[in-house]
């Protein structure tokens, strides 16, 4: 029976070696832990430099709430969204980009940027039916890239939407013409802009003879011209 105590301490040996080998992560030390959660975000940056998101994001999984990089990693884990539609909007995928624009957090960064762009993919929407629009379809969008522009505080977009309005009308039939300044008059009770009232009016002085000599939009002229003047009494 002596052999059964070397036989036990044999087994006890292999024993306690298994769970030292299985639960070598206890005994990690934390300058080891450290690196490691180091070396799960490097790589995550590494990937979402490649636009390899999806992998981005598993590495900065990897990293725990109570590590010091976790905000840095939850700060690009929220920024891929973001990053993806920023990817999309310059291939011109812009449904797709809009999809990932609307999925970036507001506790994100890039938020508000998100937002501008979801924005300018509204109006570059609106500016596609545009251009393949005619008659009251066309001015319809055209209102629509107004107020969009309004809402922007985009000044510059503002008075090109209305050059080109111009531009339009003086081009136009007699018909078409005074379609374009009840379109006009409409669009310019709605202008809070006393810079963009004078500059209309000075517009249709400079053309009133010419549409004042057309029976068809005479009326229309005198209505605009008179609406244009008391609103900057």
């Amino acid at each position: 029976m002596n052999w059964i105590i070397p036989m036990q301490r044999l087994l006890g040996t292999l024993l306690l070696a298994l769970l030292l080998s299985n639960c070598s992560g206890l005994f990690e030390s934390e300058a080891e832990r450290q690196q490691r959660l180091a070396q799960h975000f490097e790589q995550g940056m590494r990937l979402f430099e490649q636009k390899e998101y999806t992998g981005a994001v598993e590495s900065f999984r990897q990293v725990p709430p109570e590590s010091a990089l976790y905000n840095r990693s939850l700060a690009m884990i929220r920024r891929v969204p973001y990053q993806r539609g920023r990817d999309f909007y310059e291939e011109q995928r812009y449904a797709d980009a809009s999809r990932q624009f609307r999925a970036v957090p507001i506790a994100a960064a890039e938020y508000d940027s998100a937002q501008n762009y979801l924005r300018e993919i509204e109006m570059i929407r609106i500016e596609q039916q545009y251009r393949e629009s005619r008659g009251d379809r066309r001015r319809e969008l055209l209102s629509q890239l107004v107020q969009k522009s309004r809402e922007n505080s985009d000044a510059k977009r503002l008075d090109e939407l209305l050059e080109r309005g111009r531009k339009e009308m003086m081009g136009s039939m007699p018909a078409e013409q005074r379609a374009w300044l009840a379109w006009f008059r409409k669009t310019m009770e709605g202008e809070t802009s006393r810079t963009v009232r004078q500059q209309m009016l000075e517009e249709m002085m400079q053309n009133f003879e010419q549409f004042a000599a057309e029976p068809t939009t005479r009326a229309a002229a005198i209505e605009l011209v008179a609406n244009l003047k008391l609103s900057l009494q």
